[in-house]
């Protein structure tokens, strides 16, 4: 028997078990301490959220991000603490290993742009940096566009590419918005979308998407509005036969709109297009009251019926200009020559004396005057 077995004392195995079992103990008490002491990003996160941050709490995560630099939402808490005291350009440093972590490339995007546009408006307008910053913060902004976000933030981001005098820009966030709302709110979306691409100059764009809200609208008279900003859409870009193509097409889904009819018709004259033009000019002086068509329509109407060969329509015409203006030589000449084509002699030789008589020995027999 020896010593130890002597003594009561157990094997030196039992010894060496004891004493690993306590280790493993410690650890897992240790651990726990570790724990408390050093919390997770999104733990110091629901700590400081409702906190103003100090140079203490920041001194402490300065510390916690360099010892677990992998720790993404831990360093995004630091990133945002930073950007509430106004240090954007250490905050937008710390950013960078989150906007290639794909689980975090979206947050960490939207908050680098946040802390530039905050940094550029913080800085003096007589400083050149402020331009620079300005600049970075709308290459910012175009980086969100493809990215997925609540309405109120495409809302906002829209908003932003105004205030930095970006239009275009402004216009395909409002797209993106218009995708993600109701059709309640839909159209009128889509037609500031619209708006915001003519004025970037896209007129022809801008005109498809106010064809879009003008079918979508609930309301017949703002899917008229709609139609008519289409069509001035494409006429400011000089696209004159897509615009007469875009009138006809409102004019008969609204048979009845004289305003309509004549932008139309003055579109379709135009282009040459001589019989539509005529047509639908006819169709404007049947639904206009005598007080609401001007002398430039009526003129202009004379013409297009003379150009197709019909003296004794465009007679017609010239009878109601006369009437409003029988002191008008160039008028009264012209229902001369008409009246001799459409077989009224009488009337010619009325108007020809009259030309005679006030103005004109000798009359200008070169074409008619309107």
């Amino acid at each position: 028997m020896n010593a130890s077995s002597a003594v009561g004392m157990p094997p030196r195995e039992h010894a060496r078990l004891a004493g690993y079992r306590g280790l493993i103990g410690f650890a897992v008490v240790l651990t726990s301490m570790l724990a408390l002491v050093f919390p997770t990003g999104k733990e110091y996160a629901d700590l400081t959220s409702v906190t103003t941050p100090d140079r203490y709490s920041i001194a402490y995560l300065d510390v916690l991000t360099r010892a677990n630099p992998e720790e993404i939402e831990l360093r995004l808490v630091y990133v945002k603490q930073l950007g509430v005291l106004g240090r954007f350009a250490k905050a937008i440093t710390l950013l960078e290993p989150a906007l290639v972590d794909p689980r975090y490339e979206v947050t960490a995007k939207n908050m680098r742009f946040d802390l530039r546009l905050a940094q550029a408006r913080s800085i003096p307008e007589d400083d050149p940096l402020r331009r620079e910053t300005f600049a970075l913060a709308l290459r910012d902004l175009e980086a969100l566009l493809p990215l997925s976000h609540d309405a109120p933030r495409v809302r906002e981001l829209a908003k932003v590419a105004l205030e930095l005098e970006r239009p275009g820009l402004a216009s395909e966030f409002l797209l993106r918005l218009a995708n993600q709302s109701d059709e309640k709110e839909r159209p009128a979306i889509l037609a500031e979308a619209a708006h915001w691409l003519r004025a970037s100059g896209d007129g022809r764009r801008a005109a498809v998407n106010y064809d879009k809200a003008s079918a979508l609208a609930p309301d017949p008279m703002v899917g008229r509005a709609y139609g008519l900003a289409s069509i001035a859409a494409l006429e400011a870009e000089d696209a004159v036969p897509e615009a007469a193509d875009r009138a006809a097409e409102y004019a008969a889904k609204y048979p009845g709109d004289a305003e309509l009819l004549m932008r139309a018709t003055a579109l379709a004259t135009a282009c040459s297009r001589q019989l539509v033009a005529r047509d639908l000019g006819r169709r404007v002086l049947a639904l206009s009251p005598e007080d609401q068509i001007s002398d430039a329509f009526l003129r202009e109407q004379s013409k297009r019926e003379l150009g197709l060969s019909d003296p004794h329509s465009a007679l017609k015409l010239l009878k109601r200009l006369v009437a409003r203006h029988p002191n008008d030589i160039d008028l009264r000449e012209a229902e001369a020559y008409v009246a001799e084509w459409a077989g009224e002699p009488r009337l010619a030789l009325r108007d020809w004396l009259y030309v005679m008589k006030h103005g004109r020995g000798q009359t200008w027999r070169g074409g008619i005057r309107l």
